[in-house]
């Protein structure tokens, strides 16, 4: 079977005199584009053609096609659509979709306009006649003079289109190329076989786009460790302002004063003042909410050290962007439902509502689905083989049905990272916590008896049984280390005073770490246990300022 479309060549036919008449487009770069010519090119040469995937001239021609007066107008094209199309939504949601993340990168009114849009598209490209009617009177009234231009045309030229969609203002953009191309076959206009070059071009910067939207949408994540330091902060100040015995409505004033004047700009604009509460699809309460926003101005500004005040005032602005996404995504779920978007397998299967089981069942029969048209209609030669264009739709719907659900896939698995990653963190923390709790029973035990003497012939023994231990000191008095040092220069002895961090690398391959309960301050503690709980070193306490007797502890503990 031959290809669909000529596959005649003729010497000269992309030369540099080519490459220049398309300096008004906006791509400029002539190497990417000579390389897209001369791949072109050898398909050609070889045989080995098939009909241009239209997927990336679908997406520019989406883009844009909704111009300022027709976003206005827009509800009464959109109420007209559904009039007379709504029964046909599910056949044209499952026509194609060309991929992008409207309702992350478009406010909503906006990004619903353009799923309606790709709806009515999708509606012409398998030849519903309301659609077709529809799209080329959008066309004719909103981009009037580019189709006064258009219509004049029976075939047309890569150079034609580039010339046409150029204005004294811009250049070309991908947008206006997709539109009149997107348009021709809408038309009865004929592409010349050389337009099969640009929806190459066209299909790579679509890809292009969307890496880079998934690039500028994805979730910010906290480095590890960082959500379980948090959470240790924030529990110390709301500990220090438990034991102040202040009244309750004098507990955390920065937050419920910025929180007053959120609630003040809410009723300002006609809405109950703890609106954006109402909005937090996640809200596990304020303490919650001060680590996540303690964590995220630690993520801003890894070097500067927050107040509790400055976590309490951010912690605001915090709730109202949760709050300003999860509406966006909200509307983005339920909205795409009512036009025709599947439902999650999961919440169909736990649903208690099955509309079988209603005695009367006024669902429509679904109508039957017209092949997909994801296929450009350039001139074809003698061909005329439509089960091989048929063919070919097909695979590239089965295709396009594949990259959404990859898509929809790796927005499932995302959610669920950043679902589960403050769960995650609490468990470390509980675990790590129970570690904390049995060595310090065990030090509790210990100091309520009496410390046992030890044998001085036998200290020279156990000095050296542990000599070569890997062991860390934490705290304790310059002298009280010094002496300790004497014995063991192997050791590393540690002065918190002397750290403003800490460097987690000087506790590497450690091991055990032993905290000088007398000697250490509260903050200084935390900071230290944090990465002894972060590297699971195991760690111990000491109380007794006798060093015969800590020499025997660390005996104990370590070699018996």
């Amino acid at each position: 079977m031959r290809p669909p479309f000529s596959n005649s060549f003729y010497e000269g036919q992309y030369d540099d005199e080519f490459l220049d008449d398309f300096d008004s487009v906006d791509f400029q770069n002539k190497k990417e584009l000579a390389a897209i010519v001369f791949e072109d090119m050898l398909s050609k040469e070889h045989g080995n053609v098939v009909a241009p995937d239209t997927t990336g001239v679908d997406f520019f021609f989406l883009m844009d096609f909704i111009t300022w007066n027709m976003h206005f107008d827009f509800a009464l094209i959109e109420q007209d659509f559904l009039k007379n199309c709504r029964a046909k939504l599910d056949e044209f949601q499952h026509v194609a979709w060309y991929g992008d993340s409207s309702f992350r990168t478009h406010r909503p009114l906006d990004a619903m306009q353009g799923s309606v849009m790709r709806l009515i598209y999708n509606g012409a490209k398998i030849g519903d006649d309301y659609c077709l009617e529809l799209i080329k009177n959008l066309y004719k009234v909103y981009h009037k003079k580019e189709y006064n231009q258009l219509k004049r045309f029976r075939k047309i030229t890569p150079e034609e289109i580039f010339s046409l969609t150029e204005t004294e203002y811009t250049d070309s953009s991908y947008p206006a190329i997709g539109r009149v191309m997107g348009m021709c076959p809408f038309m009865g206009i004929e592409l010349h076989e050389n337009c099969s070059f640009v929806y190459k071009l066209l299909n790579k910067k679509r890809e292009e786009y969307l890496a880079q939207e998934d690039e500028e949408t994805e979730y910010e994540m906290f480095e590890d460790g960082l959500f379980d330091e948090c959470t240790e902060q924030v529990d110390q100040w709301i500990s220090e302002q438990a034991k102040k015995n202040l009244p309750y409505n004098r507990h955390n004033v920065k937050y419920w004063d910025t929180f007053d004047f959120v609630g003040k700009c809410l009723r300002q604009h006609g809405y109950v003042a703890d609106y954006h509460q109402l909005c937090i699809e996640n809200n596990m309460g304020l303490r919650t909410q001060f680590i996540r926003t303690l964590a995220m101005l630690k993520s801003w500004k890894p070097k500067r050290e927050f107040t509790f005040e400055e976590v309490q005032f951010y912690t605001n602005i915090y709730d109202l962007s949760s709050a300003l996404t999860d509406v966006a995504d909200s509307f983005d779920y339920e909205a795409g439902y009512l036009i025709g978007e599947d439902i999650d397998e999961m919440n169909l299967d736990e649903a208690l509502f099955n509309p079988a089981s209603m005695t009367v069942n006024v669902r429509n029969k679904k109508p039957e689905k017209k092949p997909a048209t994801n296929v450009a209609p350039v001139s074809k030669g003698n061909v005329s083989a439509e089960d091989y264009l048929s063919e070919i739709a097909e695979l590239r719907k089965k295709l396009n049905e594949k990259e959404q659900e990859n898509k929809y896939l790796r927005e499932q698995y995302r959610n669920a990272k950043h679902s589960s990653e403050e769960t995650e963190g609490l468990v470390r923390k509980y675990e790590a916590e129970r570690d904390e709790l049995i060595a310090l029973r065990e030090y509790a035990y210990n100091s309520e008896h009496e410390e046992d003497v030890v044998e001085e012939n036998k200290l020279p023994e156990i000095k050296e049984a542990i000599a070569d231990k890997k062991i860390v000191i934490i705290g304790g008095h310059v002298n009280w280390q010094n002496k300790l040092k004497q014995m063991f220069p192997e050791w590393l002895f540690v002065h918190p005073d002397a750290y403003k961090t800490v460097n987690s690398g000087m506790l590497e391959g450690k091991d055990r770490v032993y905290f000088f309960t007398d000697y250490i301050n509260h903050i200084s503690y935390k900071k230290f246990v944090a990465v002894v709980r972060e590297k699971n070193i195991p760690f111990g306490y000491i109380g007794s300022r006798n060093i015969d007797n800590v020499v025997s502890q660390i005996y104990q503990e370590m070699v018996k």
